[in-house]
C-alpha cells in the first residue's frame, strides 16, 4: 500500500529532485510558461502554487507608507513589513532567481490577488518524438 508515501518522486534522490523542482518553478514565475514532461509538470503544479499563495501573503501594495509609519513607531506596521520580509525570504529559498522572486511579490501576486487558488494549467502537448515521453505546457493561468 501507498500510506504516506510522496507522490511525485521523479526517479530522481530528493536533493536532485528539489533541485529540478526549484528551477522548474524559477522558469515558470519568469515565462509564465514552459514546456516539458507531464509527469514534471505534475509534480512542478503544486509547488508553484504553494509560491503563488506564499507571495500574496507578502505582498504589500503600501509599502511605503508602511515603512514611513515604522519609522514613526508604530508597531503594527513594523510587525506587517517583518512578516512580508519573511514571507520574501521563505519564496528566496525555494527560487534561484531575486528578479524572479521579486517578481513573484510584484506582479504575480498582485494577479491573483482575486484568486482562491488554482493559478497553474497543465496542457497536455503530444508526445516526445525520440522516447515517445509525454509531453505537456505548463502555465500560469
Amino acid at each position: 500500500m501507498r500510506h504516506n508515501r510522496p507522490r511525485h518522486r521523479l526517479s530522481r534522490p530528493a536533493d536532485q529532485r528539489n533541485a529540478l523542482l526549484r528551477a522548474l518553478s524559477t522558469e515558470l514565475i519568469r515565462h509564465d510558461e514552459i514546456f516539458t514532461s507531464l509527469a514534471r509538470a505534475k509534480a512542478c503544479a503544486p509547488h508553484v502554487e504553494k509560491l503563488i499563495t506564499l507571495g500574496k501573503h507578502g505582498y504589500l501594495d503600501n509599502r511605503k507608507n508602511l515603512q514611513e509609519a515604522a519609522k514613526k513607531g508604530d508597531k503594527q506596521a513594523l510587525q506587517t513589513l517583518a512578516d512580508s520580509a519573511h514571507k520574501i525570504r521563505q519564496a528566496r529559498a525555494s527560487l534561484y532567481d531575486k528578479e524572479v522572486t521579486f517578481k513573484l511579490f510584484n506582479e504575480v501576486a498582485k494577479k491573483y490577488q482575486e484568486r482562491n487558488g488554482g493559478y497553474t494549467r497543465i496542457i497536455k502537448a503530444g508526445y516526445r518524438r525520440g522516447d515517445n515521453c509525454p509531453m505537456a505546457i505548463l502555465q500560469l493561468v
